[in-house]
């Protein structure tokens, strides 16, 4: 995503009543969605600046969906492999179109949200859902979480292992973006998806002398969100070693380049924390990827 396209980005992102439900009917959220956006477009646009410009979230995906498609293709299949974003392109209406044109009539959905989310992968399904009614597409049964597979996991914990050779008494901060609590009480399983992750790389990992916290990041706005947030945590860490897992994202994007590299780092520095390291998000780690293949494998006609 290039800076040019920033604005446009929050407009679709504050205009999904799935993830942001902002006060109000339905119709007016639109407008919202404009006015917001365009105040916080040069802000966005000065973080995407600090980080070379513009997110490498599309070419990391592309990377990610590369290595699927070889691992399907060792495997026999030769079934076409095709990003699809949310709030930027390439977008679900006009990619099914495309897909439609080209004689394809069945979809199977592969999400890259680890953690099952309605305000994430659900609104993404739904969005899909939508545009493949329209495009005469069947939707089938796909790959929609798998915040406990062990490949996944693998995944997180190898280079979690290696930051560990370095810093053996670090303290392990887990963080995932926040969610509203409203939308747990309303019954959305990702805050219990993230605690299954990390209870289970923990177990896997054996015992963690630093010890371990789970915090969350990226919250805006002022309702009531996930807690404890990512800053209390690390302000409370002085004088330690920290060694920040980026639980919830399996891309490199604004959220770690600038969230966790940047201003995350900062607010540890302030706070005496003797050593701050963030692990990679596992991208097109093997381990990954065999995670993604295997699932794609067991429910692939």
């Amino acid at each position: 995503m290039s800076l040019a396209q920033v604005e446009p980005f929050l407009v679709a992102l504050f205009g999904d009543r799935d993830l942001i439900r902002l006060p109000g009917p339905a119709w007016l959220q639109p407008y919202f969605a404009r006015l917001i956006a365009r105040l916080r477009a040069p802000g966005a646009r000065g973080r995407y600046a600090e980080i070379g410009g513009g997110s490498p979230l599309l070419r990391e995906s592309a990377y990610q969906g590369n290595a699927l498609r070889t691992a399907l293709r060792a495997a026999g299949r030769e079934e076409a492999v095709k990003l699809c974003f949310r709030y930027a392109a390439p977008r679900a209406a006009g990619l099914l179109k495309a897909l439609h044109r080209d004689g394809v009539r069945r979809l199977l959905p592969v999400t890259l949200y680890p953690h099952d989310c309605r305000a994430t992968t659900g609104s993404s399904l739904r969005e899909l859902a939508v545009e493949a009614a329209k495009a005469g597409l069947e939707l089938l049964p796909g790959v929609e979480s798998y915040a406990t597979d062990p490949d996944y996991l693998e995944a997180l914990a190898r280079p979690l292992r290696a930051a560990l050779k370095e810093l053996p008494e670090a303290t392990v901060v887990f963080s995932a973006h926040s969610l509203p609590v409203r939308q747990i009480e309303a019954g959305d399983p990702y805050e219990r998806e993230i605690h299954a992750t990390m209870d289970a790389l923990v177990a896997s990992l054996g015992p963690l002398p630093g010890g371990h916290q789970l915090a969350y990041q990226s919250r805006t706005g002022p309702v009531r969100w996930l807690e404890p947030p990512l800053k209390a945590v690390l302000e409370a860490l002085g004088g330690k070693d920290v060694i920040v897992v980026p639980l919830s994202f399996v891309s490199e994007h604004i959220e770690t380049l600038h969230e966790l590299d940047i201003e995350y780092r900062e607010v540890a520095h302030k706070a005496g924390v003797r050593t701050y390291q963030r692990v990679a998000a596992p991208g097109a780690d093997p381990a990954y990827v065999r995670c993604l293949t295997r699932r794609v494998l067991e429910v692939l006609p």
